[in-house]
């Protein structure tokens, strides 16, 4: 008769559990990989971004950039009411118009912004370098839809992982990423900075943003004494171009864009 192979069970059991752990192992050592590949991507075309947009910026005289004209969009919010297309609010509650068309210029091979805030944006960059500040960099500009809808099913994946139910793994993952059509990234206005995190608060870049962004035509659009009302946790990477005009308004009365908007339709 042919012998029957007794499975030792408790050993079987150390098997699979060594099998768990390499599985995880390898997971987290691609994750490091990934997690590395991204910021030398981001370090390397920082300073192309710069260089790129150089010849550019040097030619733009800061006084006529602020005398361009612009042009209104006609958004229903409260009430129809027409607003420059540089304040039109995006967020969970407010998607973009479906017809919307967002004229996109380059800032480098990797990056693209709204052609009619471009010029600021670049000019901005300009004289943070010329503040000193080098460690700085574009880290994410303007989104398709459908890469926001991929960031934001990979972050209700992540939620899920940790126990989350999928509705509570939506509400989390909206703190943090806008579905698309209602992301700022989506608009082409709004920039993340460096990595993405908040230590980015502690640098030389981000004080000299607080000071200064405003007469570039940038906000904070995130601020952490804003939460209850832009529905968004504290971002210090993530600001958006509103228009000189405005972001000096917004800054000295201390409006979120949600409260200022409240304040042009009354």
């Amino acid at each position: 008769m042919p012998k029957i192979q007794i499975i030792d069970k408790a050993k079987f059991i150390r098997r699979t559990i060594l099998v768990i752990l390499i599985i995880i192992l390898i997971v987290f050592i691609q994750k490091i990989i990934w997690s590395n590949k991204q910021q030398k991507l981001a370090s390397s075309t920082q300073t192309n971004m710069l260089e790129e947009n150089q010849n550019d910026i040097d030619s733009i005289d800061k006084n006529e950039l602020q005398n361009k004209s612009v042009d209104k969009i006609t958004v229903v919010l409260k009430k129809e009411v027409e607003l420059d297309w540089n304040l039109l609010l995006v967020n969970t509650n407010n998607k973009m118009p479906d017809d919307y068309l967002i004229p996109l210029d380059s800032l480098d091979q990797y990056r693209s912004f709204d052609k009619r805030a471009i010029a600021y944006l670049t000019q901005m960059l300009k004289a943070i370098r010329h503040a000193g500040i080098s460690n700085v960099w574009i880290q994410s500009a303007y989104r398709t839809p459908e890469d926001q809808q991929t960031l934001f099913e990979e972050q209700v994946q992540s939620y899920k992982s940790q126990g989350y139910s999928e509705k509570k793994a939506k509400e989390l993952t909206e703190k943090m990423i806008n579905k698309p059509w209602h992301s700022e990234h989506n608009l082409g206005l709004a920039i993340d900075f460096n990595y993405v995190n908040r230590e980015f608060e502690n640098t030389a870049a981000f004080q000299w943003l607080q000071e200064n962004a405003q007469d570039y035509g940038f906000i904070l659009r995130y601020a952490e004494e804003k939460e209850d009302i832009t529905k968004v946790s504290y971002e210090p990477w993530h600001w958006r171009y509103v228009g000189a005009e405005h972001a000096k308004k917004m800054k000295k009365q201390n409006l979120c864009l949600e409260e200022y908007i409240e304040q042009v339709i009354k």
